[in-house]
């Protein structure tokens, strides 16, 4: 699974770290912006099973930079905005409410 934010700073990173002891899951983050930490690259498309964008406009800069490596990875946004610190508690209990809810069955 991928988690995406602009930076891969604060959201993503924070999604990464909460969920790399997950035995459902493994995880990578990135970000959108050329400057990011991580960038998003073909490769990481490639290798999520599931693409998990914190804003709608994640989505669009994926979808429009990968619309042919997407195939049929779903990519679910969790609406959560720029506004927390890496780790902060109120952006876990945001990722962990929103993620869980949004995961496919």
């Amino acid at each position: 699974m991928l988690f995406v934010c602009t930076a891969n700073q604060q959201r993503s990173p924070t999604a990464e770290t909460m969920y790399r002891e997950d035995p459902r899951f493994e995880v990578r983050s990135a970000g959108t912006h050329t400057l990011a930490n991580r960038q998003v690259s073909r490769d990481l498309v490639y290798w999520a099973d599931l693409i998990v964008v914190m804003e709608e406009r994640h989505a669009r800069d994926i979808e429009s930079s990968f619309r042919d490596d997407l195939a049929s990875t779903p990519v679910i946004v969790l609406g959560i905005p720029d506004v927390y610190g890496y780790m902060e508690q109120a952006l876990q209990r945001e990722i962990r409410s929103r993620f869980e809810a949004a995961l496919p069955d």
